[in-house]
């Protein structure tokens, strides 16, 4: 059992270390030109440690290390702001998983309206827990198909953004998410830095699907946490109604 100095200074160690994470964290941001107020950075701690919490019986993150957490988790997700282009944007993410980047973007954009998405309701009710918990008014989450959702009136192209992080292969993810995008909407995807075969296979599928030709982000995550990619869709026109096809079929069968 931990004496009363050893929990002084287990405190003073985590405290030394939140305050240098919000620094880092805030110039981080600062050098893609993106300004976090200390109410969205206690929103990303407290969410940090709901994801470590439910963690625990639930698989939602491989990472465990708290500092990883932050740049792999939260700044990698923020990559995404410089898409946000205007207030009360309608945002779709695609296979949330454990909320991300969905959480993360609608703490930093309390403008815009957020579905997030997984086929798994075990990780719907525990994202659904976080938002709440977090109160985030902007955020609805759904257990369900996105190929199913692709062909409902009331999400069929009623979004001006869909995010994706590790989901599927480009050209999977094109079938998937340019059907919910409006035209000259965009589907964003998160990639590593091994990209151009996904490219070269998902030529087909753009033209198909009426996108315009990928275009290409690459940034570099602090502290050699790694080379990664952001893969811009954007749709020139509306999608043939055959697409989205059933569930399944766009990863058995790519386009």
């Amino acid at each position: 059992m931990l004496n009363r100095q050893s929990l002084i200074q287990s405190f003073t160690q985590s405290l030394k270390e939140m305050l240098s994470v919000h620094a880092d964290f805030k110039d981080w941001l600062e050098e893609v030109g993106v300004e976090l107020t200390d109410v969205q950075f206690d929103k990303f701690t407290t969410y940090l440690q709901l994801l470590k919490s439910k963690n625990e019986v639930l698989n939602l993150t491989r990472i465990t290390d708290m500092r990883e957490a932050w740049i792999k988790h939260i700044l990698d997700s923020l990559m995404a702001a410089p898409f946000f282009q205007k207030p009360g944007m309608k945002v779709i993410d695609i296979g949330t998983g454990g909320g991300m980047p969905g959480i993360p973007l609608a703490i930093l954009f309390p403008s815009a309206e957020f579905l997030l998405v997984d086929a798994t309701e075990k990780k719907v009710n525990a994202v659904e827990g976080f938002a709440r918990e977090l109160n985030l008014k902007n955020v609805i989450c759904l257990a369900a198909r996105i190929e199913k959702l692709g062909q409902l009136e009331h999400h069929r192209e009623q979004y001006d953004l869909a995010t994706a992080r590790a989901l599927a292969p480009l050209r999977v993810l094109a079938e998937l998410g340019l059907p919910l995008v409006h035209p000259y909407g965009n589907v964003v995807a998160f990639k590593g830095p091994e990209y151009i075969n996904e490219l070269i296979q998902a030529k087909s599928a753009l033209e198909t699907l009426r996108a315009e030709p990928a275009r290409v982000f690459h940034y570099t995550l602090p502290e050699d946490m790694g080379q990664r990619t952001i893969i811009r869709l954007t749709k020139k026109e509306p999608t043939n109604p055959k697409y989205p096809r059933r569930d399944g079929i766009p990863s058995k069968k790519p386009l």
